[in-house]
Order: structure tokens, then C-alpha cells, then sequence
């Protein structure tokens, strides 16, 4: 029991040995593992301060690098001042000497003045007693000699001068003129109204009048012009005061003959065809005219009016033949005179420019040349020149001058010109302003100089009953204005026309 007991004891005591052993290890692991702690808390600590001084100091540096340069900056501004202010100085300092050395020469000037002023007075006074004259009277005395003597000598010279230049330019105006007349020579070309179409039989007129003279009376409605078929073999003729109609109307019978399909439906088509190809021909001959004259900056509509010249004919004389003739005229005279040999060739050039569509619109050629040209943008002394070579206004420069002179040059030649064809002209464009202008006419034609009128009515606006006082009113307005030797015969054609076209 005791031994028991002792074991107790012993194993009672051991336990607690254990037990303290094992606190008291587990106190050191504790403190052991605190202290690591401890140490790296003092680590990171002073990891942080260190980052944090770091940072402080990058701070201070930069803001003192900062400071420095606003030092420097300041430093070199006002530097700066201080030389702008030196120079400032110094300028005045030299202003003020500079206007110093003035004030001076000024003073010795005022004093050389007085001192000439003191001997002149004291000159004239000296020379007053001996003349026994006052200034007043020696100057008089003076310039009256000096007068006589200088106006005997201009009056000598002048006359010298006079004679020299009469004869020089008498001289020099007719070598000009036949210089310009003999380098520049034209033919004379013959004015019509009418071209003819020859055929290869006779058997051909009757296509061309068709079944009841349906395909002649769709050309000339359609082509404006008159076509004249009678007993002369193998020939037609085309008939129009308009050179573009009938040129259209020629080129159109031409190419249908060829064709050998002569019917309505062809006939407008192939006129449509030889509208363009004429339009184009008429561009072309314009810009052949330019490389011929070397002019290279003309407006393109303005070169196609140029074109149109060629069909146009004025008292006998082709219009474009006789403006390129003025033109190389013109320009020959302003070289040989030393003005703007360029600018006169275009202004003889363009002249008669209103020709090319007088038989189109209304008015003068002048007008509408002066219009067009405006239009374009010619310079102002090329439009002075259109209207004024023929005295409508005031020559405004030599060119205009110039122009006027070549355009009678070229007019003046012999068997050059003739007036029936221009007056009618004049009287066939009249005839047919006066039918367009009364209410339900479309188109008004006139051929065989007045004699045959056509009008094509329009069929919307008027009915049938409507043409006797159109005709009538027609026929009072022409008897009032216009004077048409013989008989007149006016055709009034009202046709309506339905076109379906579909797939």
C-alpha cells in the first residue's frame, strides 16, 4: 500500500514535472515566436521610414531643382532688363546727340541764309544805282528778252517738227496699210441662199417627194427650209436665209441619198444626226481659226460662235474669211505702230462676232457682238472695238481705231461686197420675228425672198378653226411692216403627233 502510494506520489510529481516542463517550453516557443514578430514589425518599420525618407528627400531635390531654375529664371529676366534698359540709355544718349548736331546745323544754316539774304539785298540795291531799275523792272526786262528769243526758237522748231512728221507719217501710214493689204489677201466668196444637191437620176425626186408629198413636206417642216424640186436634171435645190439650216437640211438630203431610205421617221432621225455632226464641225473650224491666229485662251462657246462664222455671209463677203483678213490687218498695223499687236488680232477677230447669231436672235450685230463678247469676258478695249467700228459709239483706244480701219480694208476691196443680199436678209429674218410673235404660231419659215410663208401651229393651244384669223392677222401685221414684192402665199400647218414608246 505504501509502495502504492509512493508510486502515486512519484507518478503525481513527474506529471507536474511534465506539466511545468511543457508550459515553461511553451512560454519560450511563445516568446521565441513574439520576438520574430517583434523584429520583423521593427523591420517593415524601418523599411517604411526608409521608403519614406527616400521619398522625402526625391521631394526636397526636385523641389529644389524646381526653385533653382525659377532663380535662374528670374536671374536671366532680369538681366535682360537691365540690357534692355542700358540700350535704352545709350539710344537716348545718341538721340540726344544726334538732335544736338541738328539743332547746330540748323543754327549755321539760319545764319548762312541771313548772310546770303544780307548780300542778295545789298546785291540788288548795288545793282539798282547802277541800272538805274528796280528788280521789279530788271526781272520784266529780263524774261521779256528771254521770252522772245525762246519763242522764236519753238515757233522755228515746231514748224520743222510739223512738216517732218507730216511728211514721216504720211509716208509711214502708206507703207502700214499696204503692207497689212498685201501680206493678207482673201478670196471674195459670193453670197447664197440656196445650195443644190445633185442627184444620181431623176427617178430619185420622187422619193424624196414620197407618196402624196409626204416625205418633202416632214423636211422642210422639220429642217425649216424650202425644197425645191423642178424640171431641172439630176438637181435639187435647198432654200433658207439660215447657213446652219441649210447646211443641216444639205448634209441630211446628201446622206439620205446615199442611204437610198428616204421616209418621215428617217428623215427626222438622219436631221438630228446632221445637227450634231454640223454642231461639231463648227467647233473644229473655230479651233482651226485659233491655231491659225495662235490665240489659245478663248472661251470654248466663244471659239464655236467663231465656227458659225463660216456659214455666215455679209454683202457678198464670207463672214470668217473676212474677220481672220480684218484680224491679221489689225494686228499688222498695231505691230508696225508699236501697240498690242496681240490684242488687235483678237478684237479684229471677234468684231463681227454678233453674225454668227443675228439671224437667230434679235438686234444688231453690234449689240449682240457686244453682248457676247461681255458674256465671255473679253477685256473692255476688245469690246469698245465691236462697238465701235462702226461709229455706234466712241473710239476709246487705238486698237478700236485700228479695227475700224482693217474692217474697211477688207470691206473695200472691189467686187467685195454688195447690199441686196444683206437687206435680204434682213427682210426674211423680219418675216418670220413677225409670225413667231403672234399667239398659237410655234415656227415661222419664209422662202423665195418673202414670197413663201409656212407656220406650224401649235395643235395644243389652237384648233383648226383658228387658222383663217391667224393667217389673217398674219397676212395685216406682214403688210403693215414689211414690203414682199408679188404675190405671197402663206401655208399654215397644224399637225399633232402621239408617240408610245414601250418593251
Amino acid at each position: 500500500m505504501g509502495i502504492i502510494i509512493g508510486l502515486i506520489i512519484v507518478s503525481v510529481a513527474l506529471i507536474i514535472s511534465l506539466c511545468s516542463l511543457l508550459y515553461i517550453l511553451t512560454s519560450k516557443s511563445q516568446k521565441v515566436l513574439n520576438e520574430k514578430k517583434i523584429k520583423e514589425a521593427k523591420n517593415e518599420r524601418k523599411k517604411i521610414l526608409s521608403d519614406t525618407y527616400r521619398e522625402i528627400n526625391e521631394q526636397k531635390k526636385s523641389f529644389e531643382e524646381n526653385l533653382q531654375f525659377e532663380k535662374n529664371k528670374l536671374e536671366i529676366a532680369k538681366q535682360n532688363i537691365e540690357n534692355e534698359n542700358n540700350l535704352l540709355i545709350k539710344e537716348r544718349a545718341i538721340i540726344i546727340k544726334q538732335q544736338e548736331a541738328i539743332d547746330v546745323k540748323n543754327t549755321d544754316l539760319d545764319k548762312r541764309i541771313k548772310n546770303y539774304s544780307d548780300k542778295r539785298e545789298e546785291l540788288i540795291k548795288r545793282l539798282e544805282i547802277i541800272s538805274n531799275m528796280t528788280s521789279f523792272e530788271a526781272k520784266a526786262e529780263l524774261m521779256k528778252n528771254v521770252e522772245s528769243k525762246i519763242q522764236y526758237e519753238i515757233v522755228s522748231q515746231i514748224k520743222q517738227a510739223e512738216n517732218l512728221a507730216h511728211a514721216r507719217a504720211k509716208e509711214l501710214s502708206n507703207n502700214i496699210i499696204l503692207s497689212a493689204m498685201e501680206r493678207f489677201k482673201t478670196d471674195i466668196v459670193n453670197e447664197k441662199t440656196t445650195n443644190l444637191v445633185k442627184l444620181p437620176n431623176d427617178d430619185i425626186k420622187g422619193w424624196i417627194i414620197g407618196k402624196d408629198g409626204r416625205n418633202l413636206k416632214t423636211f422642210e417642216q422639220l429642217a425649216g427650209v424650202e425644197i425645191i424640186v423642178d424640171d431641172t436634171p439630176e438637181v435639187v435645190t435647198i432654200s433658207s436665209f439660215n447657213p446652219i439650216r441649210r447646211e443641216i437640211a444639205t448634209k441630211t438630203l446628201e446622206k439620205l441619198l446615199i442611204d437610198k431610205r428616204i421616209q418621215p421617221i428617217k428623215i427626222e432621225k438622219e436631221l438630228k444626226v446632221q445637227e450634231k455632226l454640223v454642231d461639231e464641225t463648227i467647233l473644229e473650224i473655230g479651233y482651226q481659226v485659233m491655231d491659225e491666229l495662235g490665240i489659245h485662251d478663248m472661251d470654248k462657246e466663244l471659239v464655236k460662235l467663231v465656227g458659225k462664222l463660216k456659214y455666215r455671209t455679209s454683202y457678198g463677203q464670207n463672214v470668217l474669211l473676212h474677220s481672220v483678213e480684218v484680224a491679221k490687218i489689225a494686228s499688222s498695223i498695231a505691230s508696225e505702230l508699236g501697240l498690242n499687236a496681240k490684242q488687235a488680232l483678237r478684237a479684229g477677230l471677234l468684231h463681227d462676232i454678233g453674225k454668227a447669231i443675228d439671224f437667230e436672235k434679235t438686234g444688231s450685230h453690234v449689240f449682240l457682238g457686244v453682248e457676247v463678247a461681255r458674256k465671255y469676258g473679253e477685256d473692255e478695249v476688245i469690246i469698245n472695238s465691236i462697238e465701235a467700228h462702226h461709229e455706234d459709239v466712241a473710239k476709246e483706244s487705238e486698237i478700236a481705231v485700228i479695227v475700224a480701219i482693217a474692217d474697211a480694208i477688207s470691206a473695200s476691196k472691189p467686187g467685195a461686197r454688195n447690199n441686196s443680199i444683206e437687206d435680204f436678209i434682213v427682210r426674211m429674218k423680219e418675216i418670220e420675228k413677225i409670225g413667231n410673235s403672234i399667239p398659237g404660231i410655234s415656227k415661222t419659215y419664209a422662202f423665195q425672198a418673202g414670197r413663201q410663208i409656212r407656220v406650224i401651229v401649235d395643235p395644243v393651244t389652237t384648233d383648226d378653226k383658228d387658222l383663217a384669223g391667224i393667217l389673217e392677222t398674219l397676212k395685216n401685221d406682214l403688210k403693215n411692216s414689211v414690203i414682199i414684192p408679188g404675190e405671197i402665199t402663206i401655208t399654215a400647218i397644224r399637225e399633232k403627233r402621239e408617240i408610245l414608246v414601250f418593251n
